[in-house]
């Protein structure tokens, strides 16, 4: 082979050899830019929540009474045995006196009507037993035909009697007096258990209106000294009373994510207020429908609180984090 020709051979070689080279590392270059790290799924579905209380209730009186003083604000916390609300009660209780003394005068009136009747019962058949005695003495020729027809008209004495009786206990439609008394004692007897059973409520204490939850907090507080509650229109709601003890987060989970929340999961709950600090708790609840709010559709979750420390309020908006 010619020097000039050889030489153009290597050349040709060499530059083939480059490019091949060239290629091979574009090759890689875009092997290694063809297989991305496939993103790795969540392990968390993140909600927005609100922490509410499942146990409260208000509070109103359905008896006579005044206020006498209010010593708490709206919002504050309050322990049990707590007072709320003084009142002064003295007309209602003598209200419940008098129902007492009716009672019992109906009561008195019920057994005097009762022992009327039993006494004449008890003298009429006495006066039959001794009757058979007498007609045997007259029998024997002891006492005489007069003293015999004397007692027969003194038994008939002991029958009126009875007679007058049971027609004096007669009302109405031939309804026995008895009868209708022990019916008006029971009545009285009711309405009296149920006068004092309106003072054996829970939240109160004598003339006291109390906390009766361990940890409370008092809100809508609508009364004040003087007022006068319990009748005719002013039987409305004093104040309203929450158990901070029975806290519970409600979060809305939108509904491409629902499919991944079930029931017992745990969830890490972070206030709004002091994103440093995190409460655990566990879904206790999905609700059966979905709703719609501000264009999205979300799905309601309960989620309960293990511990507290006393900072998470009623109302707190809280971020969630409920494990998949």
């Amino acid at each position: 082979m010619r020097p000039k020709r050889r030489i153009l051979v290597v050349i040709l070689l060499s530059g083939l050899l480059i490019l091949n080279g060239g290629c091979k590392r574009e090759a890689e270059k875009g092997e290694a830019t063809a297989s991305p790290v496939m993103a790795e799924t969540p392990k968390i579905v993140e909600a927005f929540g609100v922490v509410k209380a499942r146990d409260y209730k208000d509070i109103n009186l359905d008896f006579l009474a005044q206020i006498v003083e209010v010593p708490v604000k709206d919002g504050q916390n309050v322990t049990l045995g707590e007072p709320l609300i003084h009142l002064n009660i003295n007309d209602y209780q003598a209200m419940i006196k008098n129902k007492e003394n009716e009672l019992n005068l109906a009561r008195f009136e019920l057994l005097k009507m009762k022992k009327n009747l039993q006494d004449a019962y008890d003298a009429y058949d006495k006066a039959q037993r001794q009757l058979v005695d007498k007609e045997n003495l007259h029998q024997e020729g002891v006492i005489s035909e007069k003293e015999l027809d004397d007692f027969r008209d003194f038994v008939k004495e002991r029958e009126k009697i009875v007679t007058d009786i049971q027609v004096s206990l007669e009302q109405g439609n031939g309804i026995n007096g008895i009868a209708v008394q022990t019916e008006r004692v029971s009545v009285l007897d009711y309405d009296l258990q149920r006068m004092k059973n309106k003072l054996n409520q829970s939240f109160l204490k004598g003339n006291v209106i109390i906390s009766d939850y361990s940890k409370a907090v008092v809100y809508e507080i609508s009364c004040a000294a003087g007022y006068t509650v319990g009748v005719g229109e002013n039987q409305q709601k004093l104040l309203s009373i929450m158990n901070l003890d029975s806290l519970y987060v409600l979060a809305d989970v939108a509904e491409e994510f629902i499919k991944d929340v079930k029931l017992d999961k745990k969830a890490t709950i972070i206030p709004v207020a002091d994103n440093s600090r995190k409460y655990y708790g566990k879904v206790i609840r999905i609700a059966d429908m979905a709703f719609q709010k501000n264009g999205e559709t979300n799905v309601t979750v309960e989620i309960s609180i293990d511990e507290q420390d006393g900072f998470l309020r009623p109302n707190f908006n809280v971020d969630v984090e409920i494990e998949r």
